[in-house]
């Protein structure tokens, strides 16, 4: 572990270290982030778009850099980028605002994340792509998936429960070859990989701030610009309002349209610093950090006798790794609950939102061990030991 600027993990839990491979979870914050939060409440305190003083101004200005640097980071321009609470409301935002009928057709894998699964359940029809025995999806199938009713296809560019990257090239081309819009769930991959959303030509694209080590409470959505005209209005209220008359209605331009109310001005703000940080550091160098670390936990894994190790045979892949260990007498959440007991050692056990997945394969719930740049070798090495001495 090199906790060095991250005071979570330089304190200890109640003094105690301990390694910590929940990044797929949330990830502990940088000094920095922490400190920007602070500085806003402590300097600012006003809202943004709205005060004609000083104090208003700034906060507005600091806000409105966090939309640049967002921007930057994915490859966009800062009017394609929405801020919103999280991926979740940011996918919920796009299945709304498409204003989808019960007999449309939503394209994804089985394999999808709940918050990429269920708002397209409640507006839609879902069309699932299978999964193999190892729970990576079945990418070929995409073709014949695609029909006439399909108005979307929806795919998460990294897997939050094996770690298996999508090839996002070869499916988006396929679905504008048959004229569906994509939108792509960054959730796991925006802070471990470079993404240039325009070079990808990918319409719409989502993600949280707290898992690329920023404040809780932030999402961003990604709305390629000639794709605003294919939505109506999100949430409604104060803040996006051009023009309201008893018998007139009109919105300001996106993307403050769809930023209704108050937004979370701190948390915006954090996590522009924290796509500071991860820009410092060098996307291209966090990517081949990850790419080791995943390699080096499914190279490990496989030696545990009997164990069901999800998408091990992926093409490609990150630093996130998950296990079915076969011991009838304990669920995988007990076993996470062991490795933190004796040997400090922090993952997540369960289904990971992803329950169609485990029952697609049966598994009563999984281990998924996931590490991110504050992690090393030996982080990893001490994982895969305390699993063989069980």
């Amino acid at each position: 572990m090199q906790p060095a600027g991250f005071p979570l993990l330089e304190n200890g839990y109640d003094g105690a270290p301990f390694v910590y491979l929940d990044s797929a979870s949330t990830t502990p914050k940088p000094r920095e982030v922490i400190a920007a939060v602070v500085r806003y409440y402590e300097t600012l305190g006003a809202n943004v778009h709205r005060g004609l003083y000083p104090l208003a101004e700034a906060a507005t200005e600091a806000y409105e850099h966090a939309r640049h640097r967002v921007a930057a980071l994915i490859g966009a321009q800062p009017a394609e980028i929405v801020f919103t609470r999280n991926a979740t409301d940011s996918f919920n935002l796009v299945a709304r605002a498409l204003k989808l009928e019960r007999d449309d057709e939503i394209v994804f894998p089985a394999s999808e994340h709940h918050s990429n699964y269920l708002p397209w359940r409640a507006a839609a029809r879902p069309v699932l792509v299978d999964l193999d025995e190892e729970a990576v999806p079945k990418w070929g199938q995409l073709r014949e998936r695609l029909g006439k009713r399909t108005r979307l296809v929806t795919v998460a560019h990294v897997s939050n429960v094996t770690g298996a990257v999508a090839p996002l090239e070869e499916w988006i081309a396929t679905a504008h070859a048959a004229g569906v819009p994509v939108l792509v769930d960054a959730s796991q991959s925006v802070a471990h990989l470079p993404i240039d959303v325009h070079a990808l030509g990918v319409d719409f694209l989502g993600f949280s701030s707290h898992k690329m080590f920023g404040p809780n409470g932030v999402g961003v959505l990604y709305v390629r610009r000639d794709r605003f005209g294919d939505l109506g209005l999100g949430n409604v209220g104060g803040g996006m309002v051009a023009l309201l008359a008893d018998d007139r209605f009109e919105a300001l331009e996106p993307p403050f349209r769809y930023e209704a109310g108050t937004p979370n001005i701190e948390g915006v703000i954090g996590l522009g610093v924290a796509v500071d940080f991860l820009l410092r550091i060098g996307m291209p160098k966090i990517e081949a950090h990850s790419r080791a670390l995943g390699a080096q936990m499914i190279e490990g894994l496989r030696g545990l006798p009997r164990a069901t190790v999800l998408g091990r045979s992926a093409r490609d892949r990150i630093a996130l790794a998950t296990v079915s260990l076969p011991w009838p007498a304990m669920r995988q959440q007990d076993i996470a609950r062991l490795l933190a007991d004796a040997h400090a050692i922090f993952v997540s056990g369960g289904f990971h939102c992803a329950h169609v997945l485990h029952h697609r394969l049966q598994l009563d719930g999984t281990l998924r061990a996931s590490a991110h740049i504050y992690n090393d070798a030996g982080d990893v090495e001490a994982f895969v030991r305390a699993l063989h001495d069980f």
